[in-house]
Formats: structure tokens, sequence, C-alpha cells
């Protein structure tokens, strides 16, 4: 599942730099991307509180497991 929400607030920058700005590899942002795995929620409430985007939107995927 692609997390097109995330991938709209990474904007025209890179992976790299949105890796770097959270402290993680370009790898990690990159899974996160596309839903393999999801940052630990101190990091999504950094992301939330970065994007104005609540995390239960960013994260739609975790938050509605079926």
């Amino acid at each position: 599942m692609i997390r097109d929400k995330l991938i709209k607030y990474r904007g025209n920058r890179s992976q790299k730099e949105m890796a770097k700005l959270y402290n993680v590899s370009q790898q990690a942002w990159n899974g996160w991307e596309l839903g393999l795995y999801a940052p630990k929620p101190s990091t999504m409430k950094k992301i939330e509180n970065d994007s104005g985007v609540c995390m239960e939107e960013l994260f739609f995927d975790v938050f509605n497991k079926q």
C-alpha cells in the first residue's frame, strides 16, 4: 500500500533529505512510503506535527488493520 499523503508531504525533497530530517536511513523512509513498515510512534508524531496531517491519515493502514 503506497502512502500517498506521506509522499505528498515529501514534495520535491528527496527521500534522502527526508531521512536525514527524521534521523533514519533513506531505505527506512522508502519503506514507509511503500507501506512496508511504519516509523515508531514518536516519529509518526513528529511527522504529524511537521506536516500538519494527522498520523492516522499519513499511516492509514497502520491504524485501520482489518
